[in-house]
């Protein structure tokens, strides 16, 4: 016969400790997994809000931008006939608009999600933008020929580089902020 104990083991068999501990892994396992996918989802949001710090990809785009923007208005001799014409006070104003719009683009506007880096309280930005975009007019100007073609000046030359840059200097800005 039975015994009471043994009875009772039988009708209410509990379960085995390695059977439970086993679940439990499992389960401390699949948690586990759970928190690293939501720790990488954190740091991919954390980095997709991140603001745009300026590098050598910006750069690049900025080349990329002033060179296609300003190639089309470097072959209208309109815009020669203007270089020859403008006095040197318009071409100054028209390279401080074309400074002060691409600040205002820059430094206020809220397109793009770019870092604030500054260099002696001017953007960095509108100091690579300003710089690529007159050296490529420039350049682009002499390795084309324009300047032979239009038979400018020396300050001639220079108020076709401002007028081309203004183009390029946008260029350069829409090229680098839309990602």
């Amino acid at each position: 016969m039975m015994s009471e104990s043994n009875a009772d083991e039988m009708m209410n068999p509990e379960p085995e400790h390695g059977i439970e501990n086993e679940r439990r892994t499992k389960m401390e396992e699949k948690l586990d997994e759970i928190y690293a996918e939501i720790a990488e989802l954190e740091r991919e949001i954390k980095t997709s809000k991140a603001p745009d710090q300026l590098g050598w990809d910006d750069i690049a785009q900025e080349i990329v931008g002033a060179v296609t923007f300003s190639l089309p208005f470097l072959f209208t001799g309109e815009l020669w006939e203007v270089a020859k014409d403008i006095s040197v006070e318009r071409s100054l104003a028209i390279l401080l608009m074309t400074l002060g719009v691409a600040y205002l683009f820059i430094a206020k506007s809220r397109i793009g999600n770019l870092k604030k880096e500054e260099l002696f309280h001017v953007p960095k930005r509108l100091l690579t933008v300003t710089v690529i975009a007159y050296m490529i007019s420039a350049v682009l100007i002499y390795v084309y020929g324009i300047n032979g073609l239009a038979d400018f000046t020396p300050g001639q030359y220079i108020n076709a580089t401002i007028l081309i840059s203004t183009f390029a200097v946008i260029g350069a800005i829409t090229v680098d902020m839309v990602k």
